[in-house]
């Protein structure tokens, strides 16, 4: 269990949902002043945000209009920060590093993916560098053989130099992009959290919400410690439940376009780290962590909630890594797991106001970018709720978008 708290307590801000959004959250309104519980039903950090690969793509150099790139400029920036305010406070290291990233386009439909990304990166002002095979060759040594060996491939993605309709690969490097190793990111966040006074309630049972009118009274719960019913008060109440949010917003007879989109993952171990960048195809990526591990993703399936790994999949992702690594296929398979993106209708998430409640308020809907946009959404809600204007207008991720409630 978390900090203790009495029934007594009344909190300036209660957080539903421990992953890297409700954590964040709530380790900046307590920086700020606020007196804050988190509540998660399980164990706090370890759900998708725990499985995810950690990934943090670079933000625009200077000013953009797009909301969801302006949510990631900011992501980018607040990132960097927070790694040196989470050391100094917890001395846990993240592993936040800006590693770079090799996107790889071995068919023809990728590279047409990636001459859009080079045209959105120049309008963005992202720098990035187109690499020959010899630059992949001297930066990345495991990705030197198999499949890219003769930086020639057909349509389908496989080498055959020889083939009448071979296309010769291309490589784009991205020297900015970071990554965090996420497990780490968490327990920092979570022990932020305990240093900053926020009262951590976990495995909580039978959550329910407490409205009247226009307003949330309370979080009732059971104990999962003691089997008591409890009641949480709280002048805010915060909903960042993630792929979960949908159901509980039901209850409160909200609909929302929130719902859960399952990735598989694996985890290799090397003795070294094969290369030091995040390695991406597609929507599939390699990301090497410090210590030799290897994380290999993922996919996208619409099966409910639904966790859990399959074999095919297992497969496709092995057969995939090792066309680019082929040493993979000699060192051990750790363990592999799956988690529960929070997908939304339009790829947009949902922050703001939870409407028609004046003092309830949503973080949710993220999908593959949790962790990548749970420092800005962090910030923004912070000002939001305490009534300041947000540093990005947070109308294009409203509740009830294009519909005034």
């Amino acid at each position: 269990m978390g900090t203790k708290y009495s029934l007594e307590s009344k909190f300036d801000l209660a957080i539903v949902g421990g992953g890297v959004i409700g954590l964040s959250i709530a380790a900046q309104c307590a920086k700020n002043g606020w007196r804050v519980c988190l509540i998660d039903r399980g164990a706090i950090g370890k759900e998708s945000s725990w499985a995810g690969a950690g990934i943090l793509p670079t933000g625009a150099s200077g000013p953009v209009e797009d909301p969801i790139e302006q949510l990631r400029q900011l992501s980018d920036q607040v990132h960097e920060e927070w790694a040196r305010w989470l050391y100094d406070l917890t001395q846990i290291d993240t592993e936040y590093r800006r590693c770079g990233g090799l996107y790889i386009a071995r068919s023809p439909a990728e590279r047409a993916t990636m001459r859009a990304n080079c045209m959105w990166w120049d309008e963005l002002g992202i720098e990035y560098e187109r690499w020959s095979l010899d630059q992949v060759s001297s930066r990345c040594r495991m990705l030197a053989s198999g499949g890219l060996a003769s930086g020639m491939l057909a349509p389908g993605g496989l080498a055959d130099p020889s083939g009448p309709s071979a296309t010769r690969a291309e490589y784009y490097w991205v020297q900015r992009d970071a990554q965090v190793r996420n497990p780490r990111h968490l327990i920092a966040l979570k022990a932020a959290c305990q240093a900053l006074g926020v009262s951590l309630v976990e495995q909580a049972q039978d959550l329910s919400l407490q409205a009247d009118g226009t307003s949330i009274q309370s979080i009732s719960l059971k104990s999962y410690e003691t089997g008591n019913l409890l009641k949480i008060v709280a002048d805010r109440v915060c909903l960042a439940t993630g792929a979960w949010t949908g159901p509980l917003l039901k209850t409160l007879g909200i609909e929302t376009g929130i719902y859960p989109v399952r990735g598989q993952m694996q985890l290799y171990r090397f003795d070294r780290p094969p290369f030091e960048c995040v390695v991406n195809e597609g929507h599939r990526y390699m990301v090497p962590r410090q210590d030799g591990r290897l994380l290999v993703g993922s996919c996208e399936e619409e099966v409910g909630f639904q966790k859990g790994t399959t074999q095919e999949m297992m497969d496709q992702l092995a057969s995939w890594a090792s066309s680019l690594c082929p040493m993979i296929q000699h060192v051990p398979l750790e363990t592999q797991w799956s988690g529960l993106r929070p997908g939304s209708i339009d790829g947009f998430p949902y922050l703001g106001t939870l409407h028609p409640y004046t003092n309830g308020y949503v973080a949710a809907g993220h999908f593959r970018h949790g962790l990548h946009w749970s420092s800005a959404t962090a910030v923004l809600m912070d000002q939001h709720m305490r009534g300041h204007k947000p540093l990005i207008d947070l109308e294009p991720f409203r509740l009830h978008r294009g519909n005034v409630p």
